[in-house]
């Protein structure tokens, strides 16, 4: 299949982008691995990462379709935490609400 240079040019920066937001992946999980003291687990997932790496910048299509998910899936993670941690704050701004006017607590006190 022909394609134009534009084309091209789009397909090769997203693949960069993907390519950039996995080293990045790696790099937390594997520091974050390293710091909970699993050095073992940590070299491992180091090298698989560098593993990856390697053939994705090979295009290969099964460490393109790897890279792709393990990018998606630290996002969804994200956004998940992210709104898991609004939701633990919104629950207590409302407990600290109720405690200031219903209860008519002082606040110092909690």
């Amino acid at each position: 299949m022909y394609e134009f240079q534009h084309e091209a040019r789009r397909k090769t920066k997203i693949h960069n982008i993907y390519i950039v937001l996995f080293i990045i992946a790696s790099i937390v999980n594997s520091t974050w691995t390293l710091i909970e003291g699993q050095i073992m687990r940590g070299l491992f997932s180091i090298l698989l990462f560098l593993i990856l790496l390697y053939f994705g910048k090979r295009k290969k299509r099964w460490a393109l379709f790897i890279i792709k998910y393990m990018v998606w899936l630290h996002i969804i993670l994200l956004i998940v935490f992210a709104i898991t941690i609004l939701i633990r704050m919104g629950v207590k701004l409302l407990i600290a609400a109720f405690f200031i006017c219903v209860m008519r607590v002082d606040i110092t006190t909690l």
